[in-house]
């Protein structure tokens, strides 16, 4: 197996295939400040700690096929964004054959890391971060990766075995959330708005006791303490560097960049602004209790039903009349979570929920209203399919939403359109907005619109998806060339909808509407 998270760091410039991602590489001062936070990091050694550092991979979509040699699985990654992956030192930590050690990477001093790590009671993941230029979104989400199956006496249709070689299949794969997303705002909120420079430290570990002493210490050093975010693992993440705990991956989203060649800048130089540390001290335990995800609210867009209806309607038909040899369907997207807003209990694709039952959650992100996902498609060389839906930044929903496109079978992100709002991340930039009425435009559909469609549609949008556009081709996601999605390949999508604006994660997704994709291809 390739070991692709071996590469050096000049490597990184070949995968910036995606829009969404980077900042700038910050000031003076910025860095001034990362190598002062990282000089306090490594001075805890004079104060007992082991200290030992990692590595910062980009996974981008290029990356795709060799995590699904391994998984047969690209764990639906976000299209729309590339991820920031801390490579964690692995000393003294098992590392599983099958599925961990393919990924094994030389880290700064000749030590092996990896993406997969554990973390004992005595353990904690440090990372350093010198933000980059304003975007949409920022996070730093830790993921129970995988567990033993001996802890799921019920079987269950979602628990997906992990690789496991001529073993006997011993683990399954979670991939899930350990509790809420440490994203931008929680930053602000805590420090101040990190962007452009700002050195945030990040601490991920289960014991409050080791956490407690690292902000005390730490400070001493010089961190400034409302810049350091903790973490916490709870008591539903089974700790330890043996072979029967929990092993863990953590993921840094860096998504819609105001600029994006500053963006680049920041990503060709990745490992200059994100440090990782695995630091370790023997003292008492006191375990985090298990997170509880923090309550959600949305506005209603179910006024919209009706129009968006007739939108996708007035679309069928057009595509009706274009590809006339197919049936044309017109499906809603299904929501891969459930919220209760009275027990303000999230379930489904949600990461206590499957470290519960040992599902596959597929690096859930609650910041995210939901996935939600499109049947399977078969898209001819010459088909064009058409999603129609609500722009949830217009109503004050989210920060940004994605529609991302995925070659199906292996939840493998190839393609995506997105916008983002400018009430909420000070500036617009994606080409969803206004696109339902070009779009009816475009195809001359426009007139036969109702009068309250035509009111609904700056708050509607439309984004075709063809492998060879040929309609409204400025709203049209072209797949020609994208070797990632085989002729052959069912494709499905996801949308989502990123930070409702003034909370710190994503609305409440029983009042949001979800889009309606229209194909001849859709299958059973």
């Amino acid at each position: 197996m390739k070991k692709i998270l071996a590469r050096s760091t000049p490597l990184l410039s070949a995968f910036f295939l995606l829009t969404g991602c980077g900042g700038d590489g910050g000031t003076t001062t910025s860095q001034t400040t990362l190598q002062s936070y990282t000089d306090a990091v490594v001075a805890l050694r004079k104060d007992g700690y082991r200290v030992l550092p990692g590595n910062a991979f980009l996974f981008t979509n290029a990356d795709c096929p060799t995590f699904v040699a391994i998984f047969g699985s690209c764990f639906g990654n976000n299209s729309a964004a590339p991820y920031v992956v801390p490579q964690v030192p692995i000393e003294g930590s098992y590392v599983d054959p099958n599925y961990a050690a393919p990924l094994n990477a030389t880290g700064p001093n000749g030590q092996t890391t990896n993406i997969v790590y554990r973390l004992s009671d005595d353990d904690a993941l440090i990372t350093v971060v010198s933000y980059p230029s304003t975007a949409a979104y920022f996070g730093y989400q830790s993921y129970v990766f995988t567990s033993e199956i001996s802890n799921y006496p019920v079987s269950l249709p979602l628990q997906v075995v992990a690789p496991h070689g001529a073993d006997p299949a011993s683990r399954y794969e979670l991939f899930a959330s350990v509790g809420n997303d440490i994203n931008n705002v929680v930053v602000q909120n805590q420090f101040q708005s990190p962007w452009n420079g700002q050195v945030v430290v990040y601490v991920t570990t289960s014991n409050q006791t080791l956490a407690n002493a690292l902000v005390q210490q730490l400070s001493a050093n010089g961190v400034n303490a409302k810049a350091i975010l903790i973490e916490r693992l709870g008591a539903n993440v089974r700790t330890g560097n043996v072979q029967t705990a929990d092993d863990l991956v953590t993921l840094i989203r860096y998504a819609e960049p105001q600029d994006q060649n500053a963006a680049n800048n920041w990503l060709n130089n990745v490992n200059n602004y994100v440090k990782v540390y695995k630091v370790s001290k023997p003292m008492s335990v006191t375990r985090y209790p298990t997170n509880r995800y923090t309550p959600r609210s949305s506005n209603s867009e179910l006024l919209l039903t009706a129009s968006l209806d007739e939108l996708a309607g007035l679309l069928n038909g057009w595509l009706t009349s274009v590809q006339t040899t197919q049936t044309i369907q017109t499906k809603t997207f299904t929501p891969s979570t459930v919220y209760d807003p009275v027990t303000q209990t999230p379930a489904g694709l949600v990461g206590s929920d499957c470290i519960e039952k040992g599902t596959i959650c597929a690096g859930d992100n609650q910041d995210t209203y939901t996935y939600a996902v499109s049947p399977k498609i078969q898209l001819g060389a010459n088909d064009t399919m058409v999603v129609a839906g609500l722009n949830h930044n217009l109503f004050a929903n989210s920060s940004y939403i994605s529609l991302a496109i995925y070659n199906a079978s292996e939840a493998a992100g190839v393609a995506s359109a997105s916008q983002t709002n400018p009430d909420a991340v000070g500036f617009n930039q994606g080409t969803l907005t206004g696109s339902a009425e070009a779009v009816l435009r475009d195809l001359g559909l426009y007139n036969n619109a109702s009068a309250a469609l035509k009111l609904a549609l700056p708050k509607l949008y439309v984004s075709l998806i063809s492998r060879n556009c040929s309609y409204a081709i400025n709203y049209c996601v072209d797949l020609e060339g994208t070797s990632l999605i085989p002729a052959d390949a069912n494709i499905d999508m996801y949308e989502r909808a990123y930070l409702r604006p003034g909370d710190t994660t994503a609305a409440d997704l029983n009042n949001m509407l979800r889009p309606r994709v229209i194909s001849g291809g859709i299958q059973p």
